[in-house]
């Protein structure tokens, strides 16, 4: 039987992460739904840039299901 929480339809499609820099400031960072070239299916961000403590940072957040088995066949 279906609960309450099963049959309820997500807010949002985009997930957030949060970083914490070394002096407490935070930055969210949303995480729009991804599917990699693996096929597996997660969130992911691209940052630009940001400027902490007078350095420019930039970089990437990827995040995808882990128990999604992928099965390889090797042919000899």
């Amino acid at each position: 039987m279906a609960t309450e929480l099963d049959t309820q339809t997500p807010k949002s499609k985009i997930a957030f992460a949060t970083l914490t820099m070394p002096d407490d400031k935070k930055l969210e960072i949303p995480l729009p739904p991804k599917t990699f070239s693996t096929g597996r299916k997660g969130y992911f961000a691209q940052i630009p840039s940001f400027v902490f403590e007078n350095e420019v940072y930039g970089g990437q957040i990827q995040i995808w299901k882990k128990n999604e088995k992928i099965i390889l066949t090797c042919i000899h």
